[in-house]
């Protein structure tokens, strides 16, 4: 049975703070690891990629509006310079006033 680690020395892949299921742990990642008690295993939840920030769904949502409108852009700009990008009114029409 796959026993739970929270990782403490990341490696290529994995960061600090992770938590792996590993059935055997190799000689090599053994001082980078700590295995988790079962009842600090059980409080875990898992992430879930849907799981955003307010921020990172509101430069979505306005990724996708101008997307829709065709409008070329750089996916690096933040939130702020993508909005500036959007048609007189738009950014109203996504997120109304309330």
């Amino acid at each position: 049975m796959a026993e739970k680690y929270e990782v403490i020395k990341p490696w290529h892949g994995v960061a600090k703070g992770d938590v792996v299921q590993l059935d055997k742990v190799h000689p090599a990642l053994k001082s980078h690891v700590r295995k988790l008690s079962d009842k600090a295993s059980a409080e875990l939840v898992p992430a879930t990629p849907a799981a955003t920030t307010e921020k990172q769904a509101r430069k979505e949502a306005i990724t996708k509006r101008l997307d829709e409108l065709g409008i070329e852009y750089k996916g690096n700009l933040g939130a702020d310079k993508l909005a500036e990008l959007l048609p007189e009114g738009e950014l109203e029409k996504l997120f109304p006033a309330e």
